[in-house]
C-alpha cells in the first residue's frame, strides 16, 4: 500500500481567491463542508469544545474594531467548530484554507467608515452566536441551519460589497 499523494500546489483547496467569483466558489465549497461540521459538532461536542468556541466568540467581540476585521478570531471560531466534530479531517480542511477561509481581509474589503465596518462585523457576530448556541444546546439541525444562514449571508455580503465597490452605490 502506497502513501496517498499530497495535494498538488495550486489545487482547488489551496488556491487563493483572486476575485469575487473565486470567493463565491470558496463560499460554496465551505457550505458543503461546514454545514455538516456544525451539525456534527452539536452532536459530539464536549465541554472543552464549548470553551474553545466561547473563547473564539469573545476574541471576535474584542476585535470588531480592528483593521484586520476580526479575521483571525473568525477563523478560530470556524476551527473550534471543526474540532468539536471529533473528526480531524474537518480541522485539516479549515487549516488548509488558512487565511483564505475568511476572504474579507484578502479582498481588501474597505469600508467608508468604522461604523459601517462595526455594523458588518456585528451581523457576523450575531450569526456566530446562533451557531454557537445551537452547538451548546446539542441541536444538530439548528446548528446546520444556522451555519447555512451564516455562509449564505456571507456569500450575499461579498456579492453586495463587490457591487458597491464597482458602482459606488449601495445594494
Amino acid at each position: 500500500v502506497s502513501e496517498a499523494p499530497s495535494p498538488a500546489p495550486g489545487s482547488l483547496v489551496m488556491r487563493s481567491p483572486n476575485d469575487i467569483a473565486d470567493v463565491i466558489e470558496f463560499m460554496e465549497l465551505r457550505m458543503s463542508v461546514e454545514i455538516e461540521a456544525a451539525g456534527l459538532a452539536a452532536e459530539r461536542r464536549n465541554e472543552t469544545d464549548l470553551l474553545r468556541i466561547e473563547q473564539a466568540m469573545t476574541s471576535f467581540s474584542r476585535h470588531i474594531e480592528d483593521k484586520a476585521m476580526a479575521s483571525d478570531a473568525d477563523r478560530a471560531l470556524h476551527r473550534s467548530i471543526a474540532q468539536a466534530t471529533g473528526n480531524p479531517k474537518f480541522v485539516e480542511f479549515v487549516d488548509q484554507l488558512g487565511e483564505r477561509l475568511i476572504p474579507r481581509k484578502a479582498l481588501g474589503a474597505a469600508f467608508a467608515d468604522s461604523d459601517e465596518q462595526i455594523s458588518f462585523l456585528k451581523k457576523i457576530q450575531e450569526e456566530h452566536r446562533a451557531i454557537a448556541d445551537a452547538i451548546a444546546d446539542r441541536q444538530p439541525q439548528l446548528a446546520r441551519d444556522s451555519m447555512r444562514i451564516h455562509l449564505d449571508n456571507g456569500r450575499r455580503r461579498y456579492r453586495n460589497w463587490n457591487l458597491e465597490h464597482q458602482t459606488g452605490e449601495p445594494r
